[in-house]
């Protein structure tokens, strides 16, 4: 299946993940075996393509309109978790004084258990900038906890 090789190495280079884009490679050969359209190769190749495109367009879009409901529904400043544990009380504290966006990262990060990337889908933004928030909030974590008299081993 060399054709399948060849687009999904085309939506790789087009922006899709590795998965999405064998998957969808899959999907059109699968398209093309129930369509019964009979082309000549040349036509069927460039079919081939528009139709892995379009289907990839499609995933895009679900995908996109999944997290802007993701973000909508479960995301409100009111329903972040509460750190209701005393054994930590200070660490909650200062998660508090850090700035909005902070405050999401750490939380989805650490205490919803979620990765990177899931992280970043569910707010809407890339991995990089997931990683780059995650780094800027330790940072900023460990300064005010070191204010407060804290040093690193306790953290």
């Amino acid at each position: 299946m060399e054709i399948a090789r060849e687009i999904s190495y085309y939506l790789q280079k087009s922006g899709a993940t590795q998965a999405d884009s064998e998957d969808i490679a899959q999907d059109v050969l699968v398209r093309i075996l129930e369509a019964d359209l009979v082309l000549p190769f040349e036509k069927l190749r460039a079919w081939l393509y528009r139709t892995a495109i379009h289907a990839y367009i499609d995933k895009y879009r679900r995908d996109r309109q999944y997290h802007d409901i993701l973000q909508r529904e479960f995301f409100h400043k009111d329903k972040l978790l509460k750190y209701d544990t005393k054994d930590y009380a200070e660490l909650y504290q200062a998660v508090a004084e850090l700035p909005a966006k902070f405050q999401l990262v750490i939380d989805c990060y650490y205490f919803q258990d979620m990765t990177v990337k899931e992280t970043a889908q569910i707010l809407g933004k890339s991995q990089s900038w997931v990683k780059i928030n995650l780094y800027r909030s330790r940072k900023q974590l460990a300064s005010l906890l070191q204010e407060k008299g804290y040093e690193y081993e306790d953290i």
